[in-house]
């Protein structure tokens, strides 16, 4: 129904990270880059901070098809692991390596021997774990240990750790000091500015085949862009539920009204802002001077980004 009024060939803003969908802003580009040359240097572990809903995870989609095909490994997304087996089992499994009826020294033996093996061979392997800021002091010792292993030829596995800057404060354990000191790339990703926010708007409608400009007009673009303080999830969730909502107001396009009431659904403006959005204003008796172009109306014309 939604891309039936809006003439798009699929859903523009997806509920989850798709790296087909990717917005290169500043900060997920310098980011990315980072991390590509950290590695691309031989770092043994590597991290990646962020606040909730930047992107990050999307940002290991992009790091892991953009490392080559020589490279195996390994994507945690889940975190809550009891001890160091529990850390080596969720690994072996994503590396399709035996990971059961083992203790935890048979578990850390079979990992190695698959690492050592793979280097000798010339391959490397890397492991990318998002929400690591879950991950405790001794699960992020073993990771160090892990990232020790080294030939001539350099690290036989690199580590990515993804997470919140609470990742950060648990880093600056005493217990961690000598992963602290190896940890010297981190970039941090951060929310889109206005300007990118409202353009990463246009991007995911351009590359859903439709037409932005009858989509949404540049006052509610730019509404959009400022009160979700450039958080990707946030401009998602909003911009899926006012397209929703102006079918089912069967309306040509996304209006103020039903972006005020879409962001008043995620808590972004008072429910009574979008009241009010919804009575009809007086009539205006003279037009006031035009006003200058707004940020949002300037991406109209602009050229679009590419990846």
């Amino acid at each position: 129904m939604l891309e039936t009024h809006f003439g798009l060939r699929r859903r523009p803003f997806p509920s989850s990270p798709d790296h087909a969908c990717y917005y290169p802003s500043t900060s997920h580009e310098q980011a990315l880059q980072a991390l590509l040359d950290g590695l691309a240097d031989g770092e043994g572990v590597v991290a990646l901070t962020g606040l909730p809903g930047t992107g990050k995870t999307l940002l290991c989609q992009c790091l892991l098809e953009r490392v080559g095909e020589e490279v195996t490994f390994a994507f945690l997304t889940h975190t809550h692991m009891p001890d160091r087996a529990g850390l080596l089992q969720a690994i072996l499994y994503d590396l399709s390596l035996p990971h059961e009826g083992q203790s935890e020294q048979e578990l850390r033996l079979t990992l190695i021997e698959h690492l050592v093996g793979r280097f000798a061979d010339g391959k490397r392997t890397l492991l990318v774990i998002d929400e690591a800021h879950h991950l405790g002091v001794d699960l992020l010792e073993e990771l160090r240990l892990l990232g020790n292993l080294e030939g001539n030829a350099g690290k036989a596995m690199q580590i990515v750790l993804v997470g919140h800057s609470d990742l950060l404060l648990t880093l600056a354990s005493p217990r961690l000091e000598s992963l602290r000191q190896r940890l010297v790339v981190r970039p941090k990703v951060e929310p889109l500015g206005v300007e990118e926010a409202a353009d990463y708007v246009l991007h995911h409608l351009r590359a859903a085949g439709g037409s932005p400009e009858d989509i949404i007009d540049a006052e509610t673009l730019e509404l959009i862009a400022r009160r979700t303080a450039g958080v990707p999830r946030l401009l998602n969730q909003v911009m899926h539920h006012a397209l929703r909502l102006a079918v089912t107001m069967e309306c040509p396009s996304v209006e103020l009204e039903c972006a005020l009431e879409s962001l008043a659904t995620f808590g972004l403006v008072e429910e009574s802002e979008a009241v009010e959005a919804s009575t009809p204003a007086p009539p205006v008796i003279e037009s006031p001077r035009p006003a200058p172009a707004s940020i949002a109306c300037r991406l109209f014309v602009a050229p679009a980004r590419s990846a």
